[in-house]
């Protein structure tokens, strides 16, 4: 891991948090994402929400998310999340703050200080958890987290998209 790239964050329950370079990155899902996120980003900083076209990602639309941020205070709203996010969560994200979806308060900051990052840098962050227990039947898995802007330069919202490594069939599976 390059000195760039923030310290890992993480506990025994959620698991480690390393972040990774696209050069590290595995998961064809995340570069797929990563380029269509480029592609649709042109010479702006970032994408806005509504440059997204559903049908261009449609395969990975079982594994994105798509949430909101607020400021003062920082808040994390799901707008939607696929249907590999919500059978590995074990439950719906969708119309929930952090805070309604992780109880433990170490977990709603550890959350925010990644999205954070992305506000901050108005710039992707990939990364790869292993060892997580909040992830049912997932021990490991890659993600990334993809900024858009309703202005084109104050982060707004996000796309997420998290690619499972499993031992159930349905999760995982290529697509």
């Amino acid at each position: 891991m390059g000195p760039h790239l923030p310290e890992p964050l993480g506990n025994q329950k959620a698991g480690r948090y390393n972040f990774i370079t696209p050069d590290e990155c595995r998961s064809e899902k995340v570069h797929r994402l990563l380029a269509y996120w480029g592609e649709i980003r042109g010479d702006r900083h970032m994408p806005q929400r509504q440059n997204i076209d559903p049908t261009m990602i449609w395969t990975l639309l079982k594994n994105i998310s798509l949430s909101e941020w607020h400021s003062e205070p920082d808040r994390l709203f799901y707008r939607i999340a696929g249907t590999e996010v919500v059978a590995a969560l074990g439950r719906e994200i969708g119309g929930k703050w952090v805070s309604e979806v992780y109880r433990d308060g170490e977990d709603v900051e550890r959350t925010l200080t990644l999205y954070r990052l992305v506000v901050e840098t108005r710039a992707p962050v990939l990364g790869r958890t292993d060892g997580t227990q909040m992830r049912l039947g997932v021990n490991s898995y890659e993600w990334v987290i993809c900024p858009l802007s309703d202005d084109g330069e104050r982060v707004t919202h996000f796309v997420v998209l998290e690619d499972y490594v499993s031992r159930r069939p349905y999760l995982g599976a290529p697509s």
